[in-house]
């Protein structure tokens, strides 16, 4: 246990209806989704914070973000690192404040959120038929040829052993 009591509590709601962000990654936590983005559902959940914070037109902490998404701090600043460091569509801004015991948080003002750019239909590359038959690089009248000669020497492996036992009796 921590002396300190320093840990946060995940809290617990109740939450109805659409208002649910189900995570496509099984190892993330469903969460609450505010009624002024739930045009946003289908978006992952980094996208869906950048557009509330965006929404706020002010500087954004953690604690906020867990409050309206009813979500840990932990996981709040994870997606505020996130927004900051990896979200492509994402244009914002980051600023450290320190805290009367010295600790450092970040603040984020979302400038942006960039659409989702469409996939480009991929041009079908005609490939020739894959070969089951071939092993190697050798061509097939090769391989025809080394058969017959495979053949015509069993066949003459025979003959020579029944002239062996003709001259042997």
């Amino acid at each position: 246990m921590c002396p300190h009591n320093t840990h946060e509590k995940k809290k617990q709601y109740i939450i109805t209806g659409n208002d649910i962000h189900y995570p496509s990654q099984t190892n993330h936590d469903t969460c609450f989704i505010p009624e002024n983005v739930r045009q946003y559902t289908g978006e992952p959940l980094y996208i869906i914070v950048a557009h509330w914070c965006q929404q706020q037109q002010d500087w954004v902490q953690r604690g906020q973000i867990s409050e309206a998404f009813h979500i840990t701090a932990r996981r709040a600043s994870y997606l505020i690192s996130y927004l900051r460091n990896k979200a492509s569509r994402v244009v914002c801004v980051c600023r450290r404040r320190t805290l009367s015991n010295k600790v450092q948080r970040c603040e984020i003002y979302v400038v942006r959120v960039l659409e989702s750019p469409e996939p480009a239909p991929r041009e079908r590359t005609v490939t020739p038929p894959l070969s089951r038959r071939r092993v190697g690089n050798g061509s097939s009248a090769q391989a025809n040829e080394l058969w017959n000669r495979l053949r015509s020497n069993r066949s003459e492996g025979k003959i020579l052993k029944k002239e062996d036992e003709d001259d042997g009796m």
